[in-house]
């Protein structure tokens, strides 16, 4: 037999369940309102990220929309998570900036068409896609020095060396690269800005 204090946990944890379940529901409702107009953006960026590309890395990719729409849920319930556990109400422009580039990675959404000739350029589309989409959080401050970096060489040896962008590509590409290590590395470069 349980006594009134069981009872009473019991009943109290059948609530949380049910607040819970409802909470969940609701916040999946939100999230699939913010991937649409997430996607339209993201459809837009890609429009005008793949028309600056040559014409044969255009002919040779496409834009899978099932797999943008992956990375874009699974960005949302990320950022719904790390909010559930910082106990904030928004996420600040480095986490989604972070998050961003962290989904793009791991869906690829940019598909290259059977029988095309890869090159570096086309292995590397989805990482630099990720950085285009991540980067427009960032502010034109950070993107400029991100950018002015990558133009600069270091005339050492006639040999250029990589900079944070190139890096940051090599790493996306080989590395396992947290949310939370992209958040670090977006501050910092914040606090370099000024």
């Amino acid at each position: 037999m349980k006594t009134s204090l069981e009872i009473e946990i019991e009943q109290e944890e059948n609530l949380l369940f049910s607040d819970r379940k409802n909470l969940r529901i609701r916040e999946n409702t939100v999230i699939q309102k913010k991937t649409e107009l997430r996607k339209d953006t993201m459809t837009k960026q890609y429009s005008l990220f793949i028309s600056r590309q040559d014409k044969s890395t255009q002919d040779c990719v496409y834009l899978n929309t099932s797999l943008l729409d992956a990375a874009i849920i699974s960005y949302y319930q990320d950022i719904h998570r790390f909010k559930d556990y910082s106990g904030s109400a928004w996420a600040n422009k480095h986490k989604q900036a972070a998050y961003t580039i962290k989904w793009v990675v791991r869906f690829c959404p940019i598909q290259i068409k059977e029988n095309s000739h890869i090159t570096d350029e086309i292995f590397n589309i989805n990482l630099k896609f990720a950085l285009v989409c991540g980067f427009a959080f960032l502010g034109t401050k950070v993107t400029d020095l991100i950018m002015k970096d990558k133009q600069s060489t270091n005339t050492e040896n006639d040999k250029k060396e990589r900079g944070f962008y190139d890096n940051l590509l090599y790493d996306l590409r080989y590395r396992q690269l947290s949310g939370k290590k992209l958040i670090l590395a977006f501050e910092a470069l914040e606090l370099a800005s000024k």
